[in-house]
């Protein structure tokens, strides 16, 4: 119970975090022209391109997915951040069925639904307004790294360098992926996204949880 209340509250602080940068955006700019749920994207999911086009995307998404980049990190490292109590999955390691429902939660809203909310659902949109869908796919995709690069400095993690960079190329690389599915696959609706961004986290979670990890 303890876990699933800690989840509840991560889930709803991340959610009132990063929501309130889009929702004074969209009070003080468009509040008059559109709903805040459609001015963010929460609409239903409309193939734009050709199938084969979302074949191909689930190929690619699904091999860089099955990806181990921590075959590239030190096992100190590694030990270390298995070890640490900063990194949040780390709650779930080893817990088994107990993990499902507050991994869930976490997962799927305090993850997919947050942070799609502000880097595909204002971020995105908003760069790809201005400078055109490619260069604001790009550039959402590169603060969204960034982002996952100060929440381990701000948790005090000793990770060195090369583990940024490589936390940089693999968060960044999936916020593309993730703009790319929204923008230029379908009808911008941030849906296929957040769900994408939440099952993905949840297996992890999960893969934690029965210790295939």
């Amino acid at each position: 119970m303890e876990l699933i209340l800690s989840s509840i509250t991560t889930a709803c602080v991340n959610l009132l975090v990063f929501s309130f940068i889009p929702f004074l955006w969209w009070f003080f700019r468009h509040r008059k022209e559109i709903s805040f749920f459609k001015w963010l994207g929460f609409i239903r999911p409309h193939l734009k391109s050709k199938w084969w086009t979302l074949l191909l995307f689930a190929v690619v998404y699904y091999f860089f997915y099955t990806f181990d980049f921590t075959q590239w990190i030190s096992p100190e490292t590694m030990e270390y951040l298995e070890n640490s109590g900063s990194v949040s999955v780390n709650a779930f390691a080893g817990i088994g069925a107990a993990a499902i429902l507050p991994a869930f939660i976490e997962n799927f809203i305090g993850n997919g639904v947050a942070e799609e909310i502000l880097y595909r659902g204002f971020f995105c949109k908003r760069f790809c307004n201005k400078l055109g869908s490619v260069k604001g796919i790009l550039l959402q995709a590169v603060l969204f790294g960034l982002m996952h690069n100060a929440l381990y400095l701000l948790a005090g993690l000793q990770v060195g360098l090369w583990y940024h960079m490589l936390m940089f190329l693999f968060t960044g690389m999936a916020a593309l992926l993730l703009g790319w599915l929204n923008e230029k696959i379908f009808n911008g609706s941030i849906l296929p996204g957040i769900l994408l961004h939440g099952a993905g986290n949840f297996i992890n979670s999960m893969l934690m949880a029965f210790s295939f990890m």
